[in-house]
């Protein structure tokens, strides 16, 4: 399958989960007008879909490239990386709830500690290619970005701190320390790996800038959903599995939406320091809120 199939195949999926997501929450479809109603949201996310794709045509476009691939082909390592990436966390998951140790904190050290050790070690041994700085954006140009994306997750984050109704107290200084260091940390690694190494393995491969942040962006996405159904499997609970997946579809369509902006950023400014601030500023509200699980 082409690169280009594979893009409509997963557009039209997510389109799909769109549509059953909104569907099936309570009280949305009236049984008295089920067929109108039907209708009208496939109409909303026909058209949502639409707008968010001219969008990421404009957004992803350009000729201009800062970073570059030495390698002829280096997909494949990364996708095999990342799957080394979460076989490592979800065994140090399963060995804790073997243990009789599961808990948030120990889910956070596995996802911690796997998720920088095993990119480190296949960059190490050459497995995969750290990519070349073709070029470098004006100071100008960096700064405009800088500030927009700065900002505009600053909103983002404080917004979701401010609405979420059943957050936690803010943790002391020496606790708060901690979070603020994790997030960043996760943050930086999972911009490296799906930003840095595989949107720019995509783009060289493909030759196509929208492609390569929308196939990078649903692979982000779908990095994070075994960690999150991981629980009730554990627990051979397959009623509750279902209700967990019922609950992390939304999230699992926003977080490909924020691997969206973040691919475009990374194409846009070519700034690693800059998407991992961004995308560590995203997760803070949420992190605070919730506790580090909260992000991804």
């Amino acid at each position: 399958m082409t690169a280009r199939r594979l893009s409509q195949f997963l557009a039209l999926a997510l389109a799909a989960l769109t549509f059953w997501v909104l569907i099936s929450r309570p009280g949305v479809v009236d049984p008295q007008f089920a067929v109108e109603i039907h209708v009208a949201i496939l109409l909303f996310v026909a058209a949502i879909f639409g707008i968010s794709f001219v969008a990421l045509r404009f957004g992803a476009g350009g000729s201009t490239t800062f970073w570059t691939v030495d390698r002829a082909d280096q997909v494949r390592p990364i996708l095999w990386m990342e799957l080394a990436t979460l076989t490592a966390m979800l065994s140090a998951d399963g060995v804790f709830h073997w243990l009789g140790q599961a808990s948030p904190a120990s889910a956070e050290i596995s996802y911690l500690l796997a998720g920088t050790l095993v990119p480190a070690a296949f960059l190490q041994f050459g497995l995969v290619t750290w990519p070349s700085r073709s070029s470098r954006p004006g100071r100008l140009r960096l700064l405009i970005i800088a500030g927009l994306a700065i900002g505009l997750a600053a909103a983002w984050t404080y917004g979701a701190y401010s609405s979420a109704s059943d957050k936690s107290v803010l943790p002391q200084a020496p606790d708060l320390i901690v979070t603020v260091g994790a997030v960043i940390l996760g943050a930086t690694f999972e911009e490296i790996v799906f930003r840095v190494l595989l949107l720019t393995a995509l783009l060289d491969r493909t030759g196509s800038r929208f492609q390569a942040v929308f196939l990078s962006s649903v692979a982000f996405g779908l990095m994070h959903v075994p960690g999150a159904l991981l629980d009730p499997v554990l627990h051979g609970d397959w009623a509750f599995l279902q209700q967990v997946a019922f609950e992390y579809a939304p999230e699992f369509l926003m977080q490909t939406f924020i691997g969206l902006l973040l691919g475009v950023l990374w194409l846009r400014s070519g700034s690693i320091t800059l998407i991992a601030a961004t995308h560590a500023i995203l997760n803070l509200g949420n992190a605070m809120a919730y506790g580090l699980l909260a992000y991804g």
